[in-house]
């Protein structure tokens, strides 16, 4: 089973404008097109689709889903920067939430929405109770959890914008050993790493990176996704692939 991960697309109302000397759209578009060279199984957007909190950024990440993908089935988790009226309405039917579990194969991909003041992220307690009694009810699956904010310190200037109560996360994943890794968004770069004994891994931008360093700064490196193997019987493996390789 091969799952892509894409996350903070950024889109914009208008198509043609950029940031950080990137255009979001057309970035997304060459990171799209890369993946349908070899379509997968299913894909996973971690965050942060919009940009500026507009019905068209969601309107054109829909359009250009159907254009590059039109046979893979696809969710999204919400994002600090997908607080807005838009982000429901436009994407129901494409949510992952907490408590309703996404089948692949063998697998159960869980979502949660860690929104909480402006870009920092916070986990609810009702949500990771309704994702332990998701795992509960398919115990014979094997589990990957999905969320936007980094549970994991990078020790840069994102990390005034990580998960607030990581602590409150990992006493939960001590209850479900069935976690067999975690994928996330937010900070714009690639980096794998543990937490709480599980894996854990981040995905670079569809748009512009950051770069990891003590003080605000933006990495030169390309745009990117995240591809996931997924065995039955709950290994995993990924490989990261950028628009210039």
């Amino acid at each position: 089973m091969r799952l892509v991960q894409i996350s903070d697309c950024h889109l914009l109302a208008d198509k043609h404008q950029a940031l950080y000397d990137i255009n979001p759209y057309d970035s997304l578009e060459q990171v799209l097109s890369l993946i349908a060279e070899n379509p997968p199984n299913a894909l996973i957007a971690t965050g942060d689709i919009s940009g500026d909190d507009s019905a068209e950024s969601y309107g054109h990440f829909i359009a250009l889903m159907t254009r590059y993908l039109p046979a893979c089935p696809w969710r999204v988790i919400a994002g600090n920067h997908d607080s807005n009226a838009q982000f429901l309405p436009s994407l129901s039917g494409y949510v992952l939430e907490a408590g309703s579990s996404w089948a692949l194969g063998e697998w159960r991909i869980h979502g949660l929405d860690t929104r909480f003041v402006d870009a920092r992220g916070k986990v609810q307690s009702e949500e990771l109770a309704a994702v332990g009694n998701d795992i509960v009810a398919h115990q014979k699956a094997n589990h990957l959890l999905a969320l936007h904010h980094n549970p994991v310190i990078t020790n840069s200037w994102m990390d005034k914008h990580l998960l607030e109560n990581a602590d409150a996360l990992k006493a939960w994943l001590s209850n479900y050993p069935q976690i067999a890794g975690i994928i996330h968004g937010h900070i714009h770069a690639e980096t794998e790493t543990t937490f709480a004994g599980v894996p854990v891994v981040s995905v670079p931008s569809t748009c512009w990176q950051w770069d990891l360093a003590p003080e605000f700064a933006v990495d030169d490196a390309a745009p990117g996704f995240r591809e996931i193997s997924l065995s039955p019987d709950g290994k995993w493996t990924s490989t990261i692939r950028r628009v210039d390789q």
